[in-house]
Order: structure tokens, then sequence, then C-alpha cells
């Protein structure tokens, strides 16, 4: 209980001097501890005459005073006073009482010199600070701008934290802002777009309505002439955006299309003006922002189905953008060594590699003379994988907030340029500078890396879906080397590792639910590689051999099934349940594999008979004697004929298996000549 005596307004007024210096505060320390304000602060009967709120702001101000020492700051006894400093910035009271007001500025002083200690932000999110923030700034009470500064503050430091325990109140922040936003008519518009990307959640979808107002209120600041000063913070807004939502805060019709047009071509002239001028300083954080609106270009002139833009924009849009890397690759062609781990090196080079993802015949020239540079780029960094990894974040840094939300940027070069390679990898000149610079051994090494990370004993579910993707890409660019450079596979000790991994990895992928597209890449890769180095020692009927053609078997098996039809006495080939979803993606690689299976029969005087333990010859037969013959496509016909006609040739039991299996009938049914004469030899 506190005496019946009045607060001596001598200490209060003490207290409460700006310029008290460290000295008198550890002895006003001294003289009261924590003893004194903890009574203060938690007092239930005041002296008569008095106020509890003017105890407790005495009770504040001791606080604050004692807060300007980092170290008290950072004490338990200040610690375990943010809950119920939190009270203070909600409760009720008169808004012009001098005493309330003074004790609102000393709860400020007090929770913004914890957030200032290393694990201050930690603590107040804990202590329910923020909620408590959200609170007032939305109340617009006395001190509200300060409620908002501290917000700002701590969603810098830990904001994962921050959304965690306060996930409500802080998107009623946002709704509040989004919406002063859209209503500003003043200069305050340009100080929320410097705001208003620290609000965006990191996970949780942003409310509609507030996607809203924010587009509308971008809409209206970009379709003005403005300085740079004006118009940068709202490009940075927008790419946070894009980032976070790709498209769909864009609206649907005339507007949105206008409205991403106008995106997109700010940001390419933001590009060009930067980049093109020899020896300018470049704003590396506005450049990086209008990449990730430029990035929201290449994928809307390349969607197909419900597109905002329409074709006429999306060509014109393609020629600024072209422009627009070609100023990227003017810049990187300028990177020496020392400049190579800068984050925005990678995110200049990122940008060309979602580029190159979907266009690779404009700026040929440029981009061959820069592909030296590309290679030795990504080498340096899968080289340095934890720095690699750092500099994704830098860059989310650099470009828009202290996090990324939405699909994470990738934290290694190669990934970003595995698409673009893709394509490269076809035409012979880019293909030849490639694997001058060693290209293909570096591929290799990062596919059996980032193998690892799918083999047993890791936790695939928790794996992003840009790894599966990267090394189906990288299977794809391998396929192009073995059709288009047969000669580097057999001489590249790289592929001899390559073809191990593969041939030991897929009889449990096959195994494996939702991973028959990577399957496919894997045996259609295996198999085909299997043709050039058909006399490698690995390939001789070895247990992981064996394993590899029964797991290929299985995969090109399992395609097809027999399906009844009503009304009809005769089944019909259809695709298997498993293969249906995704045969668009996955056909091509199949009946490549199918192609290559057939190849590899005469090579491995082993793989017949082992073909047909499986039962695969017999088993096909009969699915083809089972079904209506019109239901099989010619293409389909020929596929089966090509691995039927080399194992009836390549084993007498074989062929013996196929009569009993009524192979002639059935090749007389489907005309199949050539199986239909190799099975009437003896």
């Amino acid at each position: 209980m506190i005496s019946g005596r009045l607060p001596d307004p001598g200490v209060t007024k003490a207290v409460k001097a700006g310029d008290i210096d460290a000295k008198t505060r550890r002895r006003i320390f001294d003289a009261v501890g924590f003893t004194f304000p903890n009574r203060l602060l938690t007092t239930k009967e005041a002296p008569d005459g008095c106020p509890d709120h003017v105890l407790r702001a005495l009770g504040v101000a001791l606080l604050a005073c004692f807060c300007s020492d980092p170290e008290l700051a950072a004490h338990p006894q200040v610690l375990n006073k943010i809950p119920i400093l939190g009270t203070f910035l909600t409760a009720r009271g008169d808004p012009d009482d001098a005493a309330r007001r003074s004790m609102i500025d000393d709860t400020y002083q007090c929770l913004t010199a914890v957030a200032g200690t290393p694990r201050g932000p930690r603590h107040l999110i804990a202590g329910g600070t923020v909620s408590a923030l959200c609170q007032a700034y939305l109340g617009h009470g006395y001190g509200f701008d300060q409620a908002l500064a501290l917000l700002v503050g701590l969603l810098a430091a830990a904001e994962t934290q921050c959304w965690k325990e306060a996930e409500p109140d802080l998107l009623a922040v946002l709704r509040g802002l989004s919406e002063d936003f859209q209503k500003a008519e003043d200069a305050s518009k340009f100080e929320l777009c410097q705001l208003l990307p620290l609000f965006l959640p990191p996970t949780t979808t942003v409310p509609s309505e507030c996607l809203r107002d924010l587009q509308a209120g971008l809409a209206r600041i970009l379709g003005s002439k403005l300085s740079s000063w004006q118009r940068n913070p709202a490009l940075k807004l927008a790419a946070r955006l894009a980032h976070a939502c790709g498209s769909t805060w864009i609206p649907a019709g005339s507007s949105g299309s206008k409205f991403l047009a106008l995106l997109v071509n700010l940001a390419c002239v933001e590009v060009r003006l930067a980049l093109e001028e020899t020896g300018s300083e470049v704003k590396e954080d506005v450049v990086t922002a209008c990449y990730a609106l430029m990035e929201l270009g290449i994928q809307e002139c390349t969607r197909c189905e419900q597109s905002l833009l329409k074709e006429p924009q999306k060509v014109q849009l393609v020629s600024i953008m072209k422009e627009a890397i070609g100023a990227v690759i003017h810049y990187l062609q300028q990177v020496g060594p020392e400049k190579q781990k800068e984050p925005f090196v990678f995110a200049s080079v990122r940008i060309l590699g979602a580029w190159l993802a979907e266009e690779t015949s404009s700026l040929r020239k440029e981009v061959c003379q820069l592909l030296p540079f590309l290679v030795r780029y990504a080498k340096t960094l899968y080289e340095e994988a934890e720095e690699a990894n750092d500099l994704s974040q830098q860059v989310a840094n650099l470009a828009i907030s202290p996090t990324t939300p939405g699909p994470s940027w990738p934290g290694d070069a190669l990934r970003l340029l595995l698409p673009g390679w893709c394509h490269l990898t076809v035409e012979d000149g880019p293909r030849e500078i490639l694997i001058k610079e060693g290209a293909p051994s570096l591929l290799c090494k990062y596919f059996l890396q980032q193998w690892e990370l799918t083999s047993p004993g890791h936790d695939t579910s928790v794996l992003p879906d840009s790894v599966e993707i990267g090394l189906q890409t990288c299977c794809h660019i391998f396929l192009n080397l073995v059709v288009t450079a047969p000669g580097l596979i057999k001489r590249d000790a790289c592929f001899t590792s390559l073809m191990n991994t593969l041939m030991t990895s897929l009889p449990a992928l096959v195994q494996q639910q939702g991973r028959l597209l990577l399957a496919a890449n894997v045996a259609t890769l295996g198999l085909l590689m299997a043709r050039l180095l058909s006399t490698s020692p690995a390939l001789q009927g070895t247990p992981a051999s064996r394993g590899f053609f029964a797991a290929a078997i299985l995969f090109l098996s399992q395609s097809h099934v027999a399906r009844a039809t009503p009304g009809s006495d005769q089944a019909v080939l259809a695709l298997s349940p498993d293969y249906e979803g995704i045969w668009a993606d996955l056909q091509e690689l199949w009946f490549l594999g199918m192609q290559a299976f057939t190849g590899c029969v005469p090579l491995l005087p082993w793989l017949a008979p082992a073909a047909l333990r499986s039962r695969w010859p017999q088993e096909l037969l009969q699915l083809l004697g089972s079904v209506s013959p019109t239901s099989v496509k010619p293409e389909m016909v020929a596929a089966y004929q090509g691995v039927l006609v080399e194992l009836a040739r390549a084993n007498r039991l074989c062929r013996e298996a196929m009569r009993l299996q009524a192979g002639e009938e059935t090749a007389s049914h489907y005309r199949m000549a050539a199986l239909e004469q190799c099975l009437s030899e003896p």
C-alpha cells in the first residue's frame, strides 16, 4: 500500500527531465531500485484525492528513466513489466489528461528501450506487445503514431514471430493502412508506400479488400507524373505484392491489363536508365524491385489461359522487356570476380534466368557472349553453397523487405539458369560454349548433390518443389546432350557416375507415390545413356543394372490397362490412373523410353532373358489381345512392336513364350508385320 502522502512533484520532475546524466540516473536507481516503481504500478489503493493513474504514471516515469540505461532496459524487473505496460496503451481515460499522456509517452519510451536490446524484440512479442500496439494504433488515441513506429521496428526485427503471435491484430492494421492508402490525396500516400510492405503477411493470404485498396492506390500514384522519390517506393510496394501474390492482386479486365502493362513498362524503363548509363550509381533496391515486376510480366506474357494481357499488349511488353534484358546482360558483362558475391548480381542473374527460361532466340549473340561468365558464376556459388544461400536472403532484403513471402528465391544460381540452359543445349553454338566451359560436369555434380536430398534418410515431404523440378530439368539437359553430343557422354567420367546413381536410385523411385514424372525422367535418361555406355562393366548384368532395368520395365509396362466400355463386349486400351493425369508431360518420355529400351536389347545379351522373367512380353501380348485393336493408336502399336521384335530376335525362349501367348495371331490383328515374320521363324 502507498502511504497517504501524494508523490513529491519534485521527484516526478527530476525523473522526467530529459537531460539526466548516467550518474544521476544511477543515483536515483540506487535510491529507489525497482521496489518503489513496482509498488506504484501494482497498487490498487491510492491516497485520497490522487487518481490511480497518477501513481502508475510515476511508476512508468521511473521505469523510463531506468530504461535509458541499456543494461537496466534488459533487466528481468523491466522485462516482467512488459504485459502491464501493454495495458496502459489501450486503457480508456480522459484523452486530455496530462498525466495520462505523460504515462503513455513513458510507456513507449520503456518499450522502445527494451526493443533496442539484443533479446528485447523476443520478450516484447512474448509479452503481448504486438497486439497492444496494434490496438493502440487502431484506436487512434494519444501516441498512436508511436505505436506504429514501434510495430515497424518489431516487424523488421522478427516478422515471423510477430505474425505468429498477433496475426488477427496485424491484419486489422493492414486493413486500416490499406484503406488510408487508397483514400490518401496528400504526401502521406508516399509515406504509406514505404510502411505497407512491412505489414504484408509472410505466409497468410492477404485479405482481398486490402489487395483491392492497395492496387487502387498504386494505380493512382503510378498513373501520375512523379519524381523518383515518389515513384520508387510505389514500385517497391508493387514488387512486394507481385512477389507475394503473383498477379492475383490485379483485377481482370481492361483496367487491370492497363495497370499491369504500366507496371512492367515503368520497371523496364527504370532498369534501362540504371544499367545502361556507364558510371552512374545504381539504386540496387529499386532495380531489384523492378526485376520482380519484370518477372511478373514474363509470367503473364507466357500464360496461355486467363492471362491479364491481350495479345497486342504481350507483343509490346516482350519488346520492351527485351531491351531491359539487354541492359541486364550489359551490366553482367562488366561484373568482375570481386563483385560476384554481391546480392544485386544474384538478382540480375535471376531475372536473366527467368527470361531465358521462356525466350532464347532473341539477344542470342549477347547471351552466347555471356555464357562463360554465367557458367563461372554458377560454379562459384555452387562451390560455396552456404554463402549462396545467404545471398538469396540478402537479395530479399535488398529488394523488398526483411523476409520474402510467397515462393522463396532459390539459393543457388544454377537452379535459376537450368531452364534456359535446357533450351540452349538444343542449339549447336550455345551448346558448344557450355561444353567448352565445363557446364556438363558442373551439372552432373549439381544433380548428384541435389539427388542426395531426395535419398533415403531425408524427409522429402519438407523439400521445396523447386528441388524436384530442378532434377527434372537437369534430366532434360542430359537428354539433349545424349542426343546431340553422344561422344561427350562416352568420354566424360562424370556421366559414368551419373549412370551409377540413376541405376541405384530408380528401383526405389518408381515405388514412391507422386513422383512418377521424376521416375520417368530418370528411367528414360538411364535407358538412353545405357545404349551409349553398354560396354561399361557396370552394365554387364550387375545387380545394380538388373535392378535398374527391372524398374524401367515397371515404368514402361504399367502405363496402360484394358478398360471395359459400357455396351461393348471388348475392352479398350486406356491409360492407368497414375499416368492419366500427367500423360501430357509424360508421353514423350514414355515413347522415348520405349525406343531406348528397344535399342538396349541387342547391346546387352542378358536383358532379353531378364525381360522374359519379368513376364513383360507375355503380359504385353495378353493386354493387346484383350482390347479392341481400333483402340490402340498407331504410335502405340509401333512402340510395342519395336520392343517385342527386339526381344524375339535376341532370345529363342522369348520367341517361344510369345508364340504360346498367341503372339502370331496378335501380330496379325495389329498388322505388326515385323513381329509376325520374326515369330514365324524357328
